[in-house]
């Protein structure tokens, strides 16, 4: 769902796998197509179908969305992701990320912003904050900021609307809020640590303790 020789390609960092996908779907296949062709006049096949780690799980609420035959409709998922970043206490090149959408009439950025707040709320956050940002699949796009021991305000996970270059191919035609959280971020704040790699470390004693 991104244009396949937009510049905002390199900045989300993938880790390619060898191999070619399968089009399980032709007919929606043929849509993206024709809505990549119509909005930004390029589709590129072969680079569509290069297989990657998922670095985010958008494409599980895609799945949904083609699949759902009436709204209104919510789906959450978390699964594993993976990014080629660098390790630090705030970053890991796997973690869970938490994937939300909710599609029905008249859903609007504040109901986004609502939902987002509350999830917050859930883990501890005191204070949240937002920031305007971009997403291939979103507009408009918001990062949800909140504040984590020594480190200050953290991005907990970016969120927005569905664009209708993602929506339209589903025969989607109604608004869908949707968000990607990093859990571990939020894990850290809920249970007080100061460091991510914690969660993946293999002290039996200090993971059954916390």
């Amino acid at each position: 769902f991104m244009p396949s020789d937009h510049p905002a390609r390199e900045i989300h960092d993938i880790f390619f796998v060898e191999g070619e996908g399968k089009i399980k779907n032709r007919e929606i296949w043929d849509n993206v197509k024709k809505v990549h062709e119509e909005k930004w006049g390029f589709w590129d096949e072969n680079l569509a179908k290069k297989l990657i780690l998922k670095s985010q799980n958008t494409a599980i609420s895609a799945r949904e969305l083609a699949k759902a035959k009436s709204f209104p409709l919510k789906v959450f998922s978390i699964d594993r992701v993976f990014r080629p970043d660098v390790i630090d206490a705030k970053h890991f090149i796997e973690f869970e990320q938490c994937e939300g959408i909710v599609a029905d009439e008249n859903l609007n950025f504040k109901h986004l912003l609502w939902y987002l707040k509350e999830i917050a709320k859930i883990f501890g956050a005191e204070d949240v904050k937002f920031k305007p940002s971009y997403f291939p699949f979103t507009e408009p796009s918001v990062e949800m900021y909140v504040k984590i021991g020594k480190f200050g305000w953290v991005e907990g996970g970016g969120a927005g609307i569905f664009r209708e270059e993602v929506t339209k191919p589903l025969g989607v035609k109604v608004p869908v809020l949707a968000w990607g959280l990093g859990l571990g971020r939020l894990a850290m704040l809920r249970l007080n640590i100061e460091d991510i790699r914690y969660l993946y470390a293999d002290n039996l004693k200090w993971l059954r303790e916390v």
